[in-house]
């Protein structure tokens, strides 16, 4: 029978095929790990309140990026004073991050030659909050899908006397400023060719990730008055890019460096100050702009007389705070809107933020977004000719983070087990939002966005925490998200999904030819993009 009458996916390659033979001839038997997904099962009394506890803490106490201190040094004490030497533990593994750490254990059974290296698998926990609205985005949830995956896998390891090396690494700041991109031009994640996540929101997908990066603007002029004109003077042909953009599902979203609020959390309240018309002719000008456009339904305003500026008057917008990458039409959205109608009615109105009149600087962001990385260079240079100084960085990016075909489709049977709840997980193309986990993964996509191979094989699945009898559920990053990552089901559901992880790692360690498997589309060699 001819080589093309076998289906395509059950081909490997020559290498594949000798690496398999190999790793037969040299491995131990394998432990039959039939009742696996019961026995991890049975663990979860004796490991999931120690670990829930920790991700509650966390959850009550909510650090941004890098400043994850208090997170850093309870998981450190847990590991080192209360359940001293269960594993190898490394706090602070990096000066330039030292919120990041690491957990390693080794089992290798008395049959397991000494200078045989051990397979390896690598878990990630997050644990970052977002500036002013606490952990709208889950990562305590994050933290304990880490410990309590890669805390079981380690015992079953013990239980079912399976050779393997483990490695848990606490990734700090995926929200601001890339933390895993540190991590990985430190060659942290190169101990490990497999590394496992998962993190909540409100479906369950096995989903590609976007690429992002952000342009980051610092507008100093002579004068209040002219840094705040200058500034909206960017914002609107900016604003007015949402549906020309090149790329796949490209998004520019504006933000404004005002109260507490950053690159990843849409502003809920505005204020802009204008002086030159009356009250009326503002409101009956905002007014407009609200009845024209049914995406401001649920955005309003209020206005009133600034006392201490003559002829001043304040300008309150209210709106639902989100993601930045749905550009929902908020707050800052109808402030861009009220300037460019009241500004075009009379260039010489002056504006100002009601709130400081003193500062000449005003710095806003644009959060760039889009489908695959090889099409951000190309959203970047459509915003740059809007931005009228040269007084402006690009951040890190966020790789786009694309699917596992093998290692997807492994934890999609894998939740479908009854110890999980049978869940049905489908895989999608959409991608919801951007993850740092691309610097992990470094996929490598050809030109027509086939991928060709990874720099390590990542899972990141998306898992919903939203309960059934909730009517609404708002997204990640929206204020509402906060006290749905606290509600006991999230838990439930975070323990499910770490408990699958585990299961995938203990059978990656146990079965040479799924490890092999797993990954043979990696490519070795230095990656381009570290």
């Amino acid at each position: 029978m001819g080589v093309q009458n076998f289906p395509r996916r059950l081909l490997l390659s020559v290498s594949t095929i000798v690496a398999l033979l190999a790793n037969q001839c040299l491995a131990t038997p394998q432990a039959d790990v039939s009742d696996l997904p019961a026995h991890l099962e049975a663990l979860r009394p004796k490991y999931l309140p120690d670990f829930r506890n920790l991700a509650e803490q966390i959850y009550n106490h909510p650090e941004i990026g890098r400043s994850e201190f208090f997170a850093h040094n309870i998981t450190m004490e847990y590991f080192q004073k209360e359940h001293p030497g269960l594993w190898e533990v490394t706090p602070s593994i990096l000066k330039t991050l030292p919120t990041a750490w690491k957990l390693e254990y080794s089992h290798r059974p008395s049959d397991w030659p000494e200078d045989k290296p051990l397979p390896i698998v690598g878990f990630m926990s997050e644990m970052d909050a977002l500036e002013g609205i606490g952990h709208s985005c889950g990562h305590h949830l994050i933290h304990m899908q880490g410990l309590y995956a890669a805390s079981l896998a380690r015992q079953a390891l013990i239980d079912y006397n399976i050779a393997g090396r483990l490695v848990h690494v606490g990734t700090p700041d995926e929200e601001e400023a890339c933390g895993k991109h540190d991590l990985a031009v430190a060659g942290v994640f190169e101990e490990s060719q497999v590394w496992l996540m998962c993190h909540p929101t409100i479906s369950s997908d096995i989903q590609p990730m976007s690429w992002r990066d952000n342009i980051i603007v610092r507008v100093i002029e002579k004068t209040h008055f002219e840094a705040v004109k200058a500034v909206y003077n960017m914002l609107v042909p900016i604003r007015n890019l949402i549906g020309k953009l090149p790329g796949t599902n490209s998004t520019a979203s504006i933000v404004e460096d005002v109260g507490m609020f950053v690159c990843n959390v849409v502003e809920a309240d505005i204020a802009l100050g204008v002086v030159g018309p009356d009250i009326a002719t503002v409101n009956d000008t905002i007014n407009a702009i609200k009845s024209s456009n049914a995406g401001y339904v649920t955005t309003n305003f209020t206005v009133a007389k600034n006392a201490k500026i003559e002829g001043g008057i304040d300008i309150m917008f209210h709106g639902n705070a989100g993601h930045t990458a749905s550009n929902n039409l908020g707050a800052l959205d109808m402030s861009v809107d009220a300037f460019q109608a009241l500004n075009a009615s009379d260039p010489s109105f002056e504006f100002y933020m009601p709130d400081n009149t003193t500062s000449s600087e005003l710095d806003f962001t644009v959060d760039c977004r889009t489908r695959w990385t090889d099409e951000g260079r190309d959203v970047i240079n459509a915003v740059l000719p809007f931005i009228t100084t040269k007084n402006y960085v690009l951040d890190v990016e966020y790789p786009a983070l694309e699917i596992d075909p093998y290692l997807g489709q492994l934890f999609v049977d894998t939740i479908a087990l009854p110890e999980y709840g049978k869940q049905i997980w489908p895989i999608t193309p959409l991608a919801p939002a951007a993850t740092d986990a691309g610097w992990v993964q470094q996929a490598i996509v050809n030109s027509d966005h086939t991928v060709k191979g990874f720099g390590k094989a990542v899972v990141h699945a998306n898992y919903n925490i939203c309960p059934s009898n909730q009517t609404i559920c708002p997204f990640n990053h929206e204020p509402l998200f906060r006290p749905l990552a606290g509600l006991d089901f999230a838990y439930q559901e975070t323990e499910k999904v770490a408990r699958a992880l585990a299961q995938i790692a203990v059978e990656l360690l146990n079965d040479p030819e799924k490890m092999a498997v797993a990954t043979k589309d990696i490519i070795a060699g230095p990656k381009k993009r570290v």
